[in-house]
């Protein structure tokens, strides 16, 4: 009988154990798609994509992780020429975006093991891109769908449901905002200078 209780308390330790094991915090942060207001059209610079732009990468640690085009635009996706690059910003304190950008970060708590995973992906993905980047194929959204969908933060999908179902950054936001109301995660935001018209989720 003592033994038994002994193997149930273990067991139970450990299933609390495994609930709380989230040591480690990753935060996706969300740069809003814009476009220059029309008194301002003259100073502000139009970016690409414009209300459907925007940009989204995921930090780990002190670095920020996001992929973009390196070279001439494709609208199709390249098998073999990718003119795509996967890069990592040390960013330590400093935000990986201006502070009169429109961005939220969504904090998410990740276990042991989804954090070596990630940061073996990312590492991996840093020395040699695994796709091309094109307009319409795997841009940074989907990216980043690929990279969380792998460590179990989001469904994993295959690549070609990650470009239609993430063609862009506000698909993958509007999920995880989901997600964080959900699960409670911490969520962080900064409002846009009002000389640009913001996306709006």
């Amino acid at each position: 009988m003592k033994k038994l209780f002994v193997i149930l308390l273990s067991f139970c330790a450990f299933s609390i154990l495994a609930q709380n094991d989230t040591s480690h915090i990753i935060q996706v942060h969300f740069l809003y798609g814009s476009k220059p207001t029309k008194k301002f059209k003259s100073i502000e610079k139009k970016y690409f994509g414009g209300l459907h732009g925007g940009h989204v990468s995921i930090q780990v640690d002190s670095t920020d992780y996001g992929f973009s085009p390196s070279g001439k635009l494709h609208i199709f996706n390249h098998k073999k020429k990718f003119h795509s690059v996967f890069q990592a910003k040390e960013i330590s304190k400093q935000a990986p975006y201006p502070k009169d950008a429109k961005v939220v970060t969504i904090l998410i708590p990740i276990t042991q093991q989804q954090y070596n995973q990630i940061r073996t992906i990312q590492s991996n993905y840093c020395k040699s891109a695994p796709y091309d980047y094109a307009f319409l194929g795997m841009r940074c959204a989907a990216s980043a769908q690929d990279v969380l969908g792998q460590i179990g933060v989001v469904k994993k999908r295959k690549r070609l449901k990650n470009i239609y179902t993430t063609f862009y950054p506000k698909k993958l936001r509007k999920r995880l905002l989901k997600q964080a109301a959900e699960k409670n995660y911490k969520i962080i935001s900064h409002q846009g200078r009002p000389t640009r018209k913001w996306e709006k989720d």
